[in-house]
């Protein structure tokens, strides 16, 4: 412990021996054990989500490699052995609790104390015979418990479980695994095998869904509201072209989870979005009810045969969050290009770079908000345009 310095694993500050005790001075973590967090999300049956996972599994695995590169061996991980440094739901996670670890030489380091913790032990350190990749196996089980609520290996009693941990068979059951994504599956396959084929704590660390924080999760497209896209498709070219200076302008809080279904949709991270990614993530909503290529047509407003991550935003935005007065306000002011206090046709056709064909459309749509009959939309007429679902 006076050896270690990382800001995963929990730090010792002083020692004092007196005749009777050994006091260690360490990190005040008031957040709970990891084990306790699992307990109320499967009490909620609420599991975590991939990307919850995947950040706390990536903090744990920074701890073990740093500690592996050092010549240290945990021996002994499981989720009573990590800590939450503070009660929030992102607080950092500390690796704690090294009274079963183990200093190792790196030319021979083979182990044979058979120490840890039922669930959580490897095949090999259950022979007699292994290295710091038992620590490896021990995370990967912590890995399948984070994604689904339940051990890999399970048992009435320690030595069931021990059988079942020597025969190295587990499984994805569904439905709990069907929403995990197959790097989760890949990953956990490379860590629950035999210590000659799992990967090391560097090679875990650098797995795609460790590395990018699970980008492939499915879960993550699960959340788009297809409610929204359906309604930017009946909008007419106004409301389309307001969403859309609205979504330029949103802070990073208003869209963090439609930035990450956007990153999680571009499979070849180009930075738009094709119509085959906007099919591929339209199969997993497995919503009927939605024509990929009309929304698609709908999104493309400018045409360019890909949507970029503004025009997604435009057409994916919460309506509570665009229906702020503020939002509002000051999109209207941008087409109210006179600052006269009303919008009006020629204004909107200048800004928008309309064609004669759209020119028409614009007239018909004004009429049609223009309540007062003025011939021009002011702020109330343009409030009641963008509150309309269908327009």
């Amino acid at each position: 412990m006076t050896k270690i310095d990382h800001p995963h694993v929990i730090k010792l500050y002083e020692i004092f021996e007196d005749n009777r005790y050994l006091y260690l001075v360490m990190e005040e973590c008031s957040g709970g054990e990891l084990f306790d967090r699992i307990i109320e999300r499967i009490n909620a049956q609420k599991m975590f989500t991939e990307k919850e996972a995947a950040l706390m599994f990536k903090q744990m695995m920074s701890a073990i490699c740093y500690c592996h590169a050092a010549g240290i061996c945990h021996r002994d991980l499981k989720p009573e052995n990590l800590l939450f440094l503070g009660k929030e739901s992102d607080s950092p996670l500390k690796v704690i609790d090294f009274g079963l670890s183990r200093i190792f030489q790196k030319d021979d380091h083979k182990m044979s104390t058979k120490v840890g913790t039922a669930y959580y032990v490897s095949p090999e350190v259950l022979l007699g015979n292994y290295d710091e990749k038992c620590d490896i196996w021990s995370a990967g089980v912590i890995l399948y418990i984070l994604l689904c609520g339940d051990p890999p290996f399970n048992g009435a009693n320690d030595n069931e479980i021990y059988r079942k941990i020597q025969a190295k068979k587990y499984s994805f059951p569904s439905p709990k695994w069907d929403k995990v994504s197959n790097d989760a599956k890949d990953l956990i396959k490379h860590m629950l095998c035999d210590p000659d084929k799992r990967y090391t704590a560097e090679e875990v660390l650098k797995h795609t869904w460790v590395n990018n924080l699970a980008p492939n999760s499915p879960e993550v497209v699960l959340n788009l509201n297809t409610d929204s896209m359906k309604n930017y498709t009946n909008s007419n070219k106004l409301k389309k072209a307001v969403l859309t200076f609205i979504a330029s302008r949103l802070k990073e809080d208003d869209i963090k989870e439609l930035k990450e279904i956007f990153m999680n949709l571009d499979k070849n991270k180009d930075g738009t979005l094709t119509l085959e990614e906007i099919k591929e993530g339209i199969e997993q909503l497995k919503d009927s009810n939605i024509n990929a290529e009309e929304i698609f047509k709908s999104i493309d407003t400018d045409a360019s045969g890909v949507i970029n991550y503004t025009e997604f935003l435009a057409a994916t935005i919460d309506k509570k969050v665009y229906l702020k007065e503020e939002r509002l306000y000051e999109a209207f002011k941008a087409f109210d290009t006179d600052s006269s206090g009303k919008i009006s046709s020629q204004e909107i056709i200048k800004i928008m770079k309309a064609d004669k064909s759209d020119a028409d459309a614009i007239e018909n749509m004004v009429k049609k908000f223009d309540i007062n009959g003025d011939g021009e939309i002011d702020y109330n007429e343009f409030i009641f345009m963008m509150s309309k679902v269908e327009i």
